[in-house]
């Protein structure tokens, strides 16, 4: 019999790092049910908070009459498993968070003590006390009681039933139903009430294997049973990846275990659920930020009971509370999205999946047309099992890319954004009654206003970021949300010759109307996609047939199939080359690749045209060959010559609030790294390439180094009055 502990170790749920840290108190006798990973009230100061209690002990070297009880359990089962705590704390190490919010990721949203927002969705419920004593009931009643009487005899033939819709029914009122209570005749009360989702079901024929997706199989079976190694499948687009994870998957159910599916966009999940609800019916949960938070609370539920052992979705659904993990996927490895970027703790989904395949002894299986540079290396040395499927199913051919460069089309007279070629080619396309994507990754309509006069740009008050031009005549932030009105003049010289510059979505969809009568436009950016089931609904459209061009931005560029798609147009290819980032071209050349994949997926032969200003440069010329290994070659070399990821380690130190506080605890925390780290090469501080974000000024500390050192890492202050500093061990981007 296991004997019972009289103390608790709690982290306490406060957002500050003097408080990282485990503390004790005292398991009262009425709390004796107390396990690892409940959450708790406990008090803390003058406050009484939620806490997770993360150890049991009989002592603690504290005087125990200083130690003060937890008040009360907050939920009758664990939260958290011993897995689930264990990778809690490896991320601490990892990404120099808070233990408290580490926690959080496996919760799910709005269930934080105080501030509960969800949980179980309840409606009262009318129930018949003693159905046998009906006609007693009856009989009892005064004739002049109608509504009673006609609440009776509906219970009489279905004795429990929703409070509204007995009411609805009856044209009784919840006074008639407290009357009835009062006698004892009925019992009025909450019950809990499931959200229930509808999934889409595809009713695509499953196909055959080809030789290649037979072989990425049998590798990702022998690593399930044998040594859980990692495996990479780096299949050219159209390949077949997501069949292979079925069968995977499917494998993965009859030997007893449970799998996480997960997608790098939203605008993916629901394409990716059709799939899987045709093989899994009734199996599958689905968590993402798509789904409201009550919605998002009862799928958490049914995973944890153990209800669906199939879970989908973005980014979170790493944390998803499933306890015989056997199999995680990542499709899309390479996409920044997994990563977290808000918060003090920037985790990587991809990391944290491999943490906790570990402790399954579950296999990660990572799929990409264009992996992560990180990945791809890894997978070279032996880290990961790594597996080509370089040929699209049906032996489809690859579609015809070509790069049309802007300069010379300019040089040459053409002053509108879209080429000779891409102009010939989509009115080819829309007269065969086939249908394009057209990429353009900026949303808005221009990209800044500039007088022309005195050179003033239009900026954020709030953010050290030039104001995007949207077609409803205001200028707005991509960033923090402002908005203004476009002002007839100047405000700076009081010239009138205010003008627009640079392209975005609306103006490329307002170029395509103006110019394509057969044009029928679908476009899907951040603007078009903010209300829930807007992707869907606009991705519908497209698929059935009432639009024939997509356009959007780099969320269109990835994981969807449509076979009717022939045409595939870039615009402002090189866009994000110039950024100050040195994985500018590796974004670059991944971006172009995955949207040239988006073309002849069907029966006929697919056409890109990419428009660049720089096509000589390797990110962009390696894209119509079509072969990712000659611009990992070139990437790699340039790598290891400035030793960045992954022949060398980053860590990016970012520390934000007002300006001169700002300077201050910058220049502390510089003088703190260079005394304990020697041997690294330390950059800063200085003004960070956005350096006012959302009214907060922003300045950057650069580390590298040749080995890890996000250990040396976590003692770093986190909050220190008005000043917040993270800590990215890992950051896939430097603005």
């Amino acid at each position: 019999m296991r004997a019972i502990a009289r103390f608790a170790g709690v982290i306490v749920d406060v957002r500050a790092s003097a408080v990282n840290k485990v503390f004790h108190y005292s398991i009262p006798q009425h709390l004796d049910k107390i396990r690892l990973g409940h959450r708790v009230l406990v008090p803390f100061g003058s406050r009484k908070i939620e806490a997770y209690v993360v150890e049991l002990a009989d002592r603690v070297e504290l005087d125990p009459q200083r130690i003060k009880p937890i008040i009360k359990l907050l939920d009758l089962e664990p939260m958290f498993t011993g897995e689930q705590l264990e990778v809690a704390s490896w991320m601490v190490g990892k990404y120099s968070g808070l233990y408290a919010q580490a926690l959080q990721f496996f919760l799910p949203t709005g269930t934080r003590f105080g501030k509960e927002r969800v949980g179980v969705k309840q409606q009262l419920a009318v129930e018949l006390v003693h159905p046998e004593l009906i006609d007693d009931y009856l009989a009892s009643l005064s004739p002049k009681a109608v509504r009673q009487m006609q609440v009776l005899l509906s219970l009489k033939n279905q004795p429990l039933q929703l409070a509204s819709e007995l009411c609805e029914k009856t044209k009784a009122s919840y006074h008639t139903l407290k009357a009835l209570q009062a006698k004892g005749y009925i019992s009025v009360e909450p019950r809990a009430i499931e959200r229930e989702l509808e999934l889409p079901v595809e009713t695509k024929p499953v196909p055959v294997l080809t030789s290649e997706q037979r072989e990425a199989l049998q590798v990702i079976i022998e690593e399930f049973h044998e040594g859980h190694t990692p495996v990479l499948i780096h299949g050219v687009t159209d390949s077949g990846k997501t069949e292979v994870y079925l069968r995977a998957i499917a494998h993965c159910l009859q030997h007893g275990r449970q799998a996480i599916m997960m997608v790098p966009e939203i605008s993916l999940t629901e394409q990716t659920i059709a799939r899987f609800t045709q093989r899994f019916s009734n199996q599958v949960a689905v968590l993402h930020s798509g789904l409201s938070e009550g919605e998002r609370y009862d799928q958490w539920q049914k995973i944890k009971k153990g209800d669906l052992p199939i879970v989908i979705g973005a980014r979170s659904a790493v944390f998803a509370p499933l306890q015989k993990i056997g199999l995680i996927v990542i499709d899309e490895e390479h996409e920044g999205t997994y990563k977290q970027t808000d918060g003090l703790l920037k985790y990587h989904a991809r990391s944290v999946a491999l943490q906790r395949a570990k402790h399954h002894e579950a296999v990660v299986v990572m799929g990409s047309a264009t992996p992560a540079v990180e990945s791809y290396h890894r997978a070279l040395r032996g880290d990961y099992r790594l597996v080509a499927m370089p040929n699209r199913v049906f032996d489809r051919p690859f579609p015809e890319v070509s790069l049309v460069d802007m300069r010379a089309e300019f040089s040459g007279g053409n002053r509108s954004m879209f080429s000779g070629l891409l102009t010939e080619e989509l009115a080819k396309t829309l007269e065969r009654q086939e249908q394009a994507i057209i990429l353009l990754n900026r949303r808005g309509y221009s990209a800044f206003v500039l007088c022309r006069e005195c050179g003033y740009v239009a900026s954020c008050s709030n953010c050290h970021v030039s104001l995007t031009y949207h077609r409803d005549n205001r200028l707005r932030c991509h960033y923090c949300g402002y908005s203004e009105m476009l002002r007839p003049s100047c405000p700076q010289c009081g010239s009138h010759y205010i003008r627009r510059f640079g392209t975005g979505t609306q103006q490329l969809e307002e170029h395509i109307r103006k110019n394509f009568a057969q044009a029928r436009i679908v476009r899907l950016d951040a603007d078009t996609t903010r209300r829930k089931g807007s992707h869907q609904r606009l991705l519908n459209q497209f698929r059935e047939g009432r639009a024939n061009v997509l356009i959007g931005t780099q969320m269109i560029a990835k994981g969807l199939d449509f076979p009717d798609v022939t045409l595939v147009g870039v615009i402002s290819a090189d866009l994000a080359l110039n950024f100050p980032d040195f994985r500018a071209a590796e974004r670059t050349y991944q971006l172009l690749a995955q949207v040239s994949g988006r073309a002849g997926r069907g029966p006929k032969l697919g056409k890109v045209i990419i428009q660049s200003y720089d096509p000589s440069h390797y990110a962009v010329r390696s894209v119509p060959k079509h072969d990712y290994t000659a611009f990992y070659r070139q990437e790699i070399v340039y790598r290891r010559q400035l030793e960045y990821p992954p022949l060398g380690y980053l860590a990016r130190i970012l520390i934000h609030g007002p300006e001169e506080a700002v300077k201050v605890q910058a220049a502390e925390i510089n003088q703190s790294l260079r005394n304990k780290l020697a041997h690294a090469r330390i950059y800063g501080p200085a003004p960070a390439p956005i350096s006012k974000l959302k009214g907060r000024h922003r300045w950057q500390i650069i580390v590298k180094t040749k080995r890890e050192i996000s250990h040396l890492l976590t003692d770093l202050p986190r909050q220190d009055g008005t000043v917040t500093v993270t800590v990215d061990p890992d950051p896939l981007f430097l603005l």
